[in-house]
Order: C-alpha cells, then sequence, then structure tokens
C-alpha cells in the first residue's frame, strides 16, 4: 500500500517558484525533490542553485536535494554545504537521460560505467555526512543491465532507491519494463521507491493492483499536469475549475 508519494524533480519546472505556490493549493506530498545541480570543480554554487536549496525558501517543504556529479569528492563537498544548510538526505541524480549530461559521464550516463560508479560509491559510503538516495534507470543501453546493477546498489545503505524502468536511449519514450521493476522490488536490500508513467488517477489505482507491496511512489509529469492528482486520489473527484484558475494565476504572477 502506498505510504509515501514524492514530488518528482522536473528540471526547468518544478523550481522553488513552482514548489511553493504548489504546495499552497494543492499538498498530500510527502517530499519535494528539488531538480538537480552540479558542483563545480572548484565548489562553489552557482546564484541560480542557491536560490533553488536556499533552505529559507524550502524550510517549509520536506525538501531532498538532487546532486549529479561523477566526482565523489565533489558529491562529497555537497553534501556537507547541504547538511549545513539543515538538510538531512541528498539524492543523486543517476536517471537524466539528456544527451548533453550522458556524454559527460553523467546522469544515466554513469550507469555506463559501473566500476567508476563502484568506486565512487566506495568512497561517498564511506564519508558521506548525510543519508544518500538514489534515482536509477535500469541501465543505459538494455534492462537486462539492471541485475547487475542492483547486485552493486546491494552492497550500499542507500536510504532510497527510486527506480525508473527504463533504459537511458528510451529517454520517457515507450511502456516502462515492469517486469524488471518487480526483481527490483523483490531483490533490493534497500527501500524501493516507483517512478515512471503514473499519470492520473486509473494508472496509479491499475498499479497499486500489480504492486500492492510498493509503499513509495514518485510522480512527476501527472502531478505537473494535474496539480490536484493527489487529492482526486483520495477523493475520488477532480479540482474543481476555479482552484486550477486560481493556482495558474498565482503561479504566473510569482
Amino acid at each position: 500500500m502506498i505510504q509515501t508519494i514524492d514530488f518528482a524533480p522536473l528540471d526547468g519546472i518544478t523550481k522553488i517558484v513552482f514548489r511553493q505556490v504548489w504546495s499552497q493549493f494543492f499538498g498530500g506530498v510527502d517530499r519535494y525533490f528539488i531538480p538537480f545541480f552540479s558542483p563545480t570543480p572548484h565548489h562553489l554554487m552557482t546564484p541560480r542553485d542557491l536560490r533553488e536549496v536556499d533552505y529559507i525558501h524550502n524550510a517549509n517543504l520536506p525538501s531532498v536535494p538532487q546532486v549529479m556529479t561523477k566526482n565523489a569528492d565533489d558529491f562529497l563537498w555537497a553534501c556537507e554545504v547541504l547538511k549545513d544548510m539543515g538538510y538531512t538526505e541528498v539524492n543523486l541524480n543517476l536517471g537524466c537521460p539528456s544527451g548533453t549530461v550522458t556524454a559527460k559521464g553523467k546522469g544515466s550516463g554513469f550507469l555506463a560505467h559501473p566500476n567508476e560508479l563502484a568506486a565512487f560509491f566506495d568512497e561517498v559510503f564511506s564519508k558521506n555526512p548525510l543519508p544518500v538516495s538514489v534515482k536509477t534507470r535500469l541501465g543505459y543501453e538494455t534492462p537486462e543491465e539492471f541485475a547487475a546493477l542492483l547486485d552493486l546498489y546491494n552492497r550500499y545503505p542507500i536510504a532510497c532507491l527510486t527506480v525508473h524502468p527504463r533504459v537511458r536511449k528510451e529517454k520517457y519514450r515507450g511502456p516502462v519494463h515492469l517486469d524488471v521493476f518487480a526483481d527490483a522490488l523483490a531483490n533490493s536490500r534497500n527501500p524501493v521507491c516507483y517512478n515512471g508513467d503514473l499519470f492520473d488517477a486509473p494508472a496509479v489505482h491499475a498499479f497499486q493492483a500489480r504492486f500492492p507491496a510498493v509503499e513509495r511512489v514518485m510522480l512527476g509529469r501527472g502531478l505537473a499536469a494535474n496539480p490536484g492528482l493527489i487529492g482526486q486520489l483520495r477523493t475520488g473527484e477532480a479540482p474543481p475549475a476555479a482552484q486550477l484558475q486560481l493556482f495558474h494565476d498565482r503561479l504566473y504572477a510569482a
């Protein structure tokens, strides 16, 4: 039974203004994931990154910052900065399928280099000052890669493993590989969260019927398209047009 609902980090969409306004009109989310930032080699945060993770702006929202890097030192530096701000968890992005990201070996591009990923985790989990969760895809080229990746993940105390059951080249197209997700759910030693194509209430209900043991889901595009989706799941009623209009107007003004 679903007990925890996370709001996915949608780059360029679920920024601080969106999160604040959305929370005022709707709700029901347990954690808001902040769209990723990439630490610089000089260990400086850009004004844009600081604006997004500024704890004062996020303190009234249960938020988890997401970091994207393939360098363990850079990730640990980010963890220290975020800990000092007041955060209690950091999420590693191993899911972004963007070509400009994966060409640098980041995001889901990191999945193509499991030995380097293992070395990264060795360093991070021996020194990390905060719990680390991971958002992952099934692999870079084929879903068959995930068995070895899950063996790797099982070596480490990952706070939560959020699985988007597609590979990098599929991006957000085509069916999700629910059979592979079933294996992840059965064999992961860490808590598992599901993410992918839960766009409306019927899709969520069908997923619950197939996977009654799942306790955590992450909703992204579904919540952006229908901000009242969580309320609809609980009451069976879609948000009234007036509420959507007020949300739209407040978001536009902000």
